[in-house]
């Protein structure tokens, strides 16, 4: 069996931080890093409780770095412990520049890595770039000791950039980001103006199934993509684009400057990538949409920043007309139900991600330069801070909490863990100073950045640990499973009771409530895993008293 996590959750917690006061606790921290440049781009927390963390270095052998670069910058990722002890990390390059954007373990353990890459054959690459020097998609599947098993490249004669990728239910992957090129190599439709959204569906051997073009006659970047209930796809990112191509509405943003103009545009998919509706969301400034993702209730959170007033979609203005983080919630069918901004009085320039709580609320991050104002309660130690805000259920803030170092920070992004508690990761230029307790490997100037990853929990939630006996009793086996996982409850008296199995991204796959004769005496219920890939699952049972978590294995 897994690890078993029992978690109250007291109704006080919501009133008590409801008004901005920050609840976290820091548990620890730890740098990773060489004396060059280590900018991290992701994250994830894995199936053993650690993290993989990923990014691009240009390091040389040194500090936490174990392997040379092969030309300039590579894809490098770690592995940790639940601590964030360093377990291993591995280098994958060509001889020019390879930029990791997305990674995600896997459902036999391993992990998927992807990005854009301009080298050609040579260190890790086999295969070269189809435009000669601009550069492709590239992906790499490691095993779970992050060992390469194979690569492959994606990509026209023009520039094409991987920004976000998923493993679908088959055990292929979607791959997406967007795209200059024209019908050639491995597109099979021209561009419509610009840059376009591009996806590509490969098999578990990376080998492409199909590819799909959306765009309209301006630019059009994707960023994030994420897998949705029915099977099909949800793809986000921004577009400068009118009502044309394959987008069915104007922008809002009217800037004659096409460099200063764009709003949020997600398209949904079936499984084939055969667009079923888009939507276009923003004000009468510029927006720019970097992560999202579907919700429990098969509707949409999208996170990225806008500079807006009130205006079009947009119901609060920025603070100061600077770029604030821009939350927007939509239902199943990309309508709008709600939208919030969150900033100070300076720019807060780069979003980093936003996930679903186990409260039903969301966890936002990414940097800011504000000082204390507007929705930023701490002021920043150095430049420009990682910066996280806690929202409930419809977007009202609760809290925020600036990470304090004496550096210059980028990135930032936050998960919370089954137990909880919050874990962040940047890059950062910062010593010893603030919340940081390791110096950066870089002593010389100018001081290069490392990724850097701390953790916190909430002081106002009681969580034990190792629970064994939950008041509701039940047993989940067997466990690994191949085909059913049986669930008996033991309860003695008529109590709310449901049953939800999430992926390690947290999405909810087989929601179910426990009908009410279960909930009267010790019986059974099956849950059918057959459709499932093999990998790590997370079965939660939420009762009157508490939610109970127990991680599944599907063989």
């Amino acid at each position: 069996m897994g690890k078993k996590i029992f978690v109250f959750y007291f109704l006080t917690c919501v009133f008590e931080t409801g008004f901005g006061q920050n609840p976290l606790v820091k548990m620890w921290d730890k740098r990773l890093g060489g004396i060059e440049s280590d900018w991290i781009t992701f994250f994830q927390c894995t199936a053993d409780g650690g993290y993989i963390l990923g990014g691009s270095s240009y390091s040389p052998v040194s500090g936490d770095k174990t392997q040379d670069h092969w030309g300039q910058g590579d894809y490098w990722i770690v592995k940790t412990d639940s601590l964030g002890n360093k377990q291993w990390d591995k280098r994958f390059g060509g001889t020019q520049t390879d930029n990791l954007m997305a990674l995600q373990q896997t459902s036999d353990g391993g992990y998927i890595l992807g990005g854009y890459s301009a080298s050609g054959i040579g260190g890790d690459k086999t295969q070269a770039v189809w435009g000669g020097f601009y550069s492709d998609y590239w992906i790499i599947k490691t095993d779970s000791l992050g060992n390469k098993e194979w690569d492959r490249d994606f990509g026209g004669t023009n520039v094409d950039n991987l920004y976000s990728l998923q493993q679908t239910i088959d055990g292929g992957y979607l791959l997406g980001g967007y795209s200059l090129s024209d019908s050639s190599g491995d597109k099979t439709e021209h561009t419509r103006g610009g840059q376009d959204y591009w996806i590509i569906k490969t098999d578990s051997l990376g080998v492409k199934q199909w590819d799909k073009r959306f765009g309209g006659s301006l630019g059009d970047w994707l960023y994030s993509l994420d897998l949705t209930s029915d099977g099909g796809f949800i793809l986000g990112g921004y577009s400068h684009s009118g009502n044309n191509g394959d987008k069915t509405q104007t922008t809002w943003d009217t800037a004659t400057n096409f460099t200063f103009r764009g709003d949020y545009w997600i398209v949904k998919t079936n499984s084939f990538g055969i667009k079923q509706w888009d939507k276009d969301l923003g004000g009468s400034g510029p927006e720019e949409l970097n992560y999202l993702h579907e919700t429990p209730d098969k509707g949409f959170i999208l996170g990225g920043w806008s500079a807006s007033g009130i205006s079009g979609d947009k119901t609060q203005a920025s603070w100061n007309n600077s770029y604030d983080f821009w939350i927007v919630k939509t239902d199943s069918a990309g309508n709008k139900q709600w939208d919030k901004d969150y900033g100070g009085t300076s720019n807060e320039d780069e979003f980093g991600n936003i996930f679903s709580t186990l409260d039903g609320g969301y966890i936002i991050s990414g940097t800011s330069y504000s000082s204390i104002s507007g929705d930023k309660t701490e002021d920043n130690l150095g430049i420009e801070q990682s910066w996280i805000v806690k929202t409930d259920s419809l977007g009202f803030k609760q809290w925020d909490k600036t990470l304090h170092t004496d550096g210059h920070d980028e990135i930032g992004l936050t998960f919370q863990t089954d137990d909880g508690c919050y874990t962040m990761v940047n890059s950062t230029s910062a010593g010893i100073g603030g919340d940081k307790t390791q110096s950066n490997w870089d002593t010389l100037s100018p001081i290069s950045l490392d990724f850097w990853i701390i953790r916190f929990c909430d002081s106002t939630a009681t969580i034990v640990s190792n629970f064994q006996h939950p008041p509701s009793g039940f047993n989940i086996f067997p466990n690994p499973a191949k085909d059913f996982i049986n669930i008996s409850f033991t309860l003695k008296e008529e109590k709310n009771v449901s049953v939800e199995v999430y992926d390690l991204l947290g999405r909810p796959l087989t929601p179910k409530d426990v009908p009410k004769e279960l909930r009267q005496s010790k019986q059974e219920m099956k849950i059918d895993m057959r459709s499932f890939p093999k990998g790590v699952y997370l079965i939660e049972i939420k009762t009157e008293e508490g939610i109970y978590r127990n991680k599944v294995v599907k063989e």
